[in-house]
């Protein structure tokens, strides 16, 4: 079946896999071929006379034949790797779904590889290739807007084949500088965004050679990014100063465009600048310049930028007829994943705004902590909402990616920056420790345990720089590097909880006794023994060196005490760990801090006391306080506690992130005595709560003069989980991970009288409906769960629906 090369073919490759065997090292070898680092890869891109061009396109025509379609068992790919972003086209048609491809990665150590099946664009004849480039994130990392590409046509008949490398990238390619740019620097708040000038035409010249020394191309595993809605605005408002202004109903992570018919005159200046909310200002927005070159039906997109704004500043537009587009991006999508509804809007209102808010945070193969500000993979904010995103949707793709890039920012000794790719950036242990933290959490939630084969070595290097910074078995600050500053551990927590002092350091070694729980099971699920006993016996230590730094159990000073002590009675004593934060006492009853029962009952007592008086009800934690103390109330049943945090509608706390109108009317719902009002809003209130909100980079952000800073941010998602694990009751076992087999515990709460949760595994969705005490349990095929209708009895079932009563003592 070979046959010969034809006079478009600029190099053959035959690929025999006749024998299954063969076929299995050809891809094994292929693989290697692709991950082992090379020393130098030749690149081409624009050189213009200030250096490379921003976003240059190169352009190469190939013709084929009849004998190249001769039948339909031939196919074509293109194989792109590129530095920065890469649009492909192929006879003008747009090749690629969804945007901003490909995927991110540390580009001055590795650029991804993006394959294109680009078959049905090609046709007999004349053939026109062209890839459109942007710096992106090579701003940040030196790298010149420059790509790798490679064409092959393969000859496919079951188990046999042959492929021809029949175009490459090289000095024949033409390029051309184009009329888009970038405003900004790429650099935290100060992103800018894309300047087009369509007066600009194409300057074609030969494409030139980039080597680029030291970077690895890897086939991108993150599936890509995708558009998950076009959105026209709900209002247009001219302002006094003339801007038009532009409101698209909620906040979006995505891109621009705008057309302008008749044309503005040639030259005029045309300013887009982005906000998330109204009152915020630079450098806390995002800009695009548009210039005219004068022509009919004028339009501008973004092309090599995103954007997160619900508002968007119109300048320069005057009374040209227009229209306005947003496209929302996302790797995952809002109304896809696992479902929550419960008969109280207050908490549906709440598990609405986290999930919609990480379908904004996620895409591009990583996790921000905000799109628009810093845009960074940051680790701390990755691992509090971690358990949020993987139970809600199937994300392996992005840790895959995001895992790969943690890798990479990794130093010689075992050091790494708190976000990947790797900048410099604050934070502590919580933050770097994703390296443990992520590839686990991927194995419970999915059963894949290719993060931990993959990224093993690198979690001990990092335990062994942790251990170099270890006095008197406590782990200490280690100092600010180019690569890192501070030593962090909870953040933006609210007014009046005391996040610094002993708190840093006993938080900061309770995480990393966590992270040696997680190290005795990889190791010992890996082989490495002598691994799993070495982190189990240095845990044990660090327990016992936690409590005798941390524990405290002091005299409760206080008017009250003080005249006890004076008539002789014994004062209260007050039992707590660090600063007593709620973070403080309920991170060391999670990993088993306390030597003895009393201890453990008088700290969890202290801790109830202070959520219930100090801190008056309210949540008391932040980027790291939220995810631990909602896992400790699901673990201590204590739903009610959380529940009465969550329905507070002041600061600080979730609803208080939404406008006063959508508070009013879910606080009015939730008193009705009327039935159908208690359990719907009306399709407007839906409508609000479901479209305008994301959760705050600060639990202030609206108080006077706090008004800046992100509304759309990843500080306070870990919340999302109670909603699944404590009402609904679905946890994973991770004896048996990936929900092959599960457990179903659902705790009541006073004012839910009905809940119907879903959770898709592998396996079909896990359903759970509660009405009253009654619970409707779905199983899907291949799986099994044991549940507990109440404390006194349990039952294991399997694949099926299966009908359970409750009994009251359930909380």
């Amino acid at each position: 079946m070979c046959k010969s090369k034809k006079k478009n073919d600029l190099h053959r490759k035959n690929v025999y896999f006749c024998n299954p065997k063969m076929k299995k090292i050809v891809i094994i070898i292929c693989l290697l071929t692709v991950l082992l680092p090379v020393m130098a890869q030749e690149f081409i891109g624009c050189r213009i006379d200030s250096g490379w061009a921003e976003t240059p396109i190169l352009l190469r025509r190939i013709s084929l034949s009849d004998t190249d379609f001769y039948n339909d068992r031939v196919f074509f790919e293109l194989r792109v790797a590129s530095l920065g972003y890469c649009e492909v086209y192929v006879n003008g048609y747009y090749v690629p779904d969804g945007a901003l491809h490909p995927a991110v990665s540390q580009l001055n150590k590795r650029a991804l590889e993006v394959t294109y099946d680009i078959t049905r664009f090609l046709k007999k004849g004349d053939n026109v290739i062209q890839l459109w480039i942007g710096q992106g994130w090579g701003r940040v990392y030196g790298t010149p807007a420059a790509v790798r590409a490679v064409m092959t046509k393969t000859v496919s008949d079951g188990e046999c084949g042959e492929v021809w490398t029949i175009l490459q990238t090289d000095s024949t390619w033409e390029a051309s500088p184009t009329g888009y740019s970038y405003t900004g620097s790429w650099q935290p708040m100060q992103f800018g965004g894309e300047k087009y000038d369509s007066r600009v035409k194409p300057d074609w010249r030969p494409a030139s050679i980039y080597e680029a020394k030291g970077i690895t191309i890897s086939q991108q595993e993150f599936k890509g990014n995708r558009i998950i809605d076009d959105i026209a605005p709900v209002s247009e408002t001219v302002q006094p100063d003339g801007s038009i202004l532009l409101d698209f109903g909620r906040v979006i992570t995505g891109t621009f465009y705008a057309i302008f018919n008749p044309a503005p005159e040639e030259g005029q200046e045309i300013t887009m600048e982005y906000l998330d909310h109204l009152e915020a200002k630079p450098p806390f927005t995002e800009k695009d310049i548009f210039i005219s070159d004068g022509s009919a039906n004028e339009h501008f997109q973004n092309r090599f930028h995103l954007h997160s704004f619900r508002y968007v500043r119109v300048r320069g537009a005057g009374n040209y007829e227009r229209h306005f587009k947003a496209y929302q991006i996302s790797a995952v999508h809002p109304e896809e994943g696992a479902t929550f509804e419960c008969s109280d809007s207050r908490l549906n209102a709440i598990h609405d705004l986290v999930k919609y808010t990480l379908s904004c945070l996620t895409f591009s193969g990583y996790m921000v902590d905000c799109p628009h500000i810093e845009r960074m993979g940051y680790g701390g904010d990755g691992n509090s909402s971690t358990m949020t995103l993987q139970t809600i949707w199937d994300v392996r793709d992005t840790y895959r990616n995001w895992m790969l890039a943690w890798s990479d920012a990794m130093d010689s000794t075992g050091d790494l920056p708190y976000v990947a790719p790797a900048f410099r950036t604050g934070g502590g242990p919580y933050w770097s420790g994703f390296i443990i933290k992520a590839p686990y959490r991927t194995y419970l939630n999915y059963g894949d345990r290719s993060l931990i084969d993959r990224h093993y070595n690198e979690m001990c290097r990092w335990l062994d720089f942790v251990e170099k910074h270890c006095e008197d078995g406590i782990l200490k600050p280690w100092p600010d590097t180019e690569r890192h500053s501070w030593f962090l551990g909870d953040w933006a927590v609210p007014e009046g909880v005391d996040k610094g002092g002993e708190s840093v350091l006993h938080v900061s070694n309770c995480f990393l006794a966590e992270c040696l729980s997680d190290m005795v099971q990889m190791a010992r699920m890996t082989g490495h023994t002598k691994d799993a006993k070495r982190y189990a016996k240095w845990r044990q230590e660090l327990v016992a060196a936690i409590h005798r730094h941390f524990y405290h159990c002091d005299t409760i000073q206080t008017d009250v005490q003080q005249s006890r002590l004076q008539a002789g009675r014994m004062p209260a004593l007050r039992h707590y760990y660090a600063n007593g934060t709620p973070l403080d006492q309920c991170y060391a009853l999670l990993q088993g801090i306390l030597p003895d029962s009393v201890t453990i009952q008088a700290v969890k007592e202290q801790l109830l006391k202070d959520c219930h008086g100090k801190y008056r009800d309210h949540i008391a934690g932040g980027l790291m306080g939220v995810p631990i103390f909602t896992e400790w109330c699901i673990r201590e049943r204590q739903a009610d506690l959380m529940a009465t945090i969550l329905r507070q509608p002041d600061y600080p706390g979730y609803l208080n992130m939404m406008d006063k109108e959508c508070i009013n009317a879910l606080m009015r719902q939730c008193v009705s005595a009327d039935a159908e009002a208690t359990n719907t809003l009306t399709q407007s209130h839906n409508n609000a709560i479901k479209n305008a909100f994301t959760t705050w980079e600060s639990w202030d952000c609206g108080r006077p003069g706090k008004e800046d800073r992100s509304r759309v941010h990843n500080c306070y998602n870990g919340i999302g989980i109670w909603f699944y694990q404590a009402l609904a009751g679905i946890r994973p076992d991770p004896n048996n991970p990936g929900y092959r087999h599960f457990f179903v515990d659902p705790q009541s709460v006073d004012g839910v009288n009905w809940l119907r949760a879903t959770k898709p595994t592998a396996f079909g969705d896990i359903c759970v409906e509660i009405d009253n005490n009654v619970l409707k349990l779905t199983v899907p095929q291949g799986a099994s769960a044991t549940i507990f209708p109440s404390t006194r009895n349990e039952q294991t079932v399997s694949s099926g629906t299966w009908l359970f009563e409750i009994n009251d003592n359930t909380k």
